[in-house]
Formats: C-alpha cells, sequence, structure tokens
C-alpha cells in the first residue's frame, strides 16, 4: 500500500511513504457446509429425543384425558343437584332404566334430554378416552354415554342417604390400570374397577 503525506519542514513538497501490507493465511479457508457424517450424526440424535419424547407425550395424553373425564362427571354432578333442587329432591326416575331389554339409546337418550337444561350436554356424557378410542355417533337416532348413573328410588333425598353409592360409574376401562372414575354423592372422586364393562 502507498500513501501520500506531506514533510512539515519542507511545506508543501509531497513525499511517498509504502507500508507493506499483512500477507494472508496461504491456507484456504474450507467452504461452509456440513459433511455427510455430521448430517448422520444430527438425524440419528432427532431420532433418539422422539423415540423419548413419545411415551412421554402418550403418558400425558392419557393424564389430560382422565382430567376432562373427571370434569365431565362433576359438570354431571352439579347438573343432578341442580335437577333435584328443582324436583323436590327426588332423582331423575328414568322409565327405561329398569326395564328388561330396554334400547340403550331410549335410555341414554332420555337422561341426555332431562338434563341438558342443568348443563348435562350430549359431549358432558362421553370420555375423552372413549372419544379417541371409538367411533362415537353423533346422529339423531343413535345416544351414546360413558357414565352410567345409579337407579335410586323416588324417594326425595334418596341420593344423599346412600352416602358410599356413586351417583355414576364410568362404564369400561379407558384409563390407566382398566380403572374406572365415579363421583360420589358429595361431589368427591374415586377410582376402582368398572363393574359395567363397555359394549
Amino acid at each position: 500500500v502507498q500513501m501520500f503525506g506531506r514533510l512539515p519542514a519542507s511545506g508543501n513538497r509531497p513525499f511517498l511513504i509504502s507500508v507493506n501490507r499483512l500477507q494472508p493465511n496461504t491456507q484456504r479457508i474450507r467452504a461452509a457446509g456440513i459433511s455427510i457424517l455430521e448430517l448422520i450424526l444430527v438425524i440419528s440424535i432427532l431420532a433418539i429425543l422422539t423415540a423419548l419424547a413419545l411415551p412421554a407425550y402418550g403418558f400425558f395424553k392419557r393424564k389430560a384425558e382422565d382430567a376432562g373425564c373427571m370434569s365431565n362427571m362433576r359438570s354431571l354432578h352439579a347438573s343432578l343437584s341442580a335437577y333435584m333442587q328443582d324436583h323436590a329432591f327426588v332423582w331423575p326416575q328414568n322409565p327405561y332404566q329398569l326395564e328388561p331389554g330396554s334400547d340403550p339409546d331410549q335410555e341414554a337418550k332420555w337422561w341426555i334430554d332431562e338434563l341438558q337444561p342443568y348443563g348435562g350436554t350430549r359431549e358432558v356424557w362421553l370420555c375423552p378416552s372413549e372419544r379417541r378410542g371409538f367411533a362415537i355417533d353423533t346422529d339423531d337416532e343413535h345416544y351414546d354415554m360413558t357414565y352410567v348413573p345409579t337407579a335410586f328410588d323416588e324417594i326425595p333425598n334418596r341420593a344423599y342417604q346412600w352416602s358410599r353409592q356413586p351417583w355414576l360409574i364410568e362404564r369400561g376401562g379407558f384409563h390407566d390400570d382398566g380403572e374406572a372414575n365415579l363421583i360420589m354423592p358429595d361431589g368427591s372422586m374415586r377410582k376402582d374397577k368398572s363393574p359395567v364393562p363397555f359394549k
């Protein structure tokens, strides 16, 4: 590199200053990129992380479905309580529940229609695990219920007097270890083997 300057003593006479440039390294810098070996290593690490994450995802999904199931049962407990307050504390008397050979769709439709004004909608009667594992009919001819209500008689407060009898029992064993959720008269939740098999 050459630079021009002026000597202070000589006034305006220009002079030439030569400055040596620094020589760059003679080694060529390899072009940016990754080799096949590095690519295989990255893919292997991602595959291992995916294999470790999938079981954890399934575990948390089942826990979320179990929590959703208990939330549904608490909603139905509130619906049943509100219904009984409007009917002199008499448990809903399903005319189809005790008839041998009665149509399950007709029985389910009666419960859904009876509690719908109190928040017991059709969706609340289905456990999220059952929604995932089985095809659920949503037309007006077929009705499904995951939760089976106890058949209390028409004596007022009977549902509260039997404090150890669940109000609702989940049919089938959709959760871990085949256990089913039960909701008691006081609103507490319990887990037990379901006496009502899935059909």
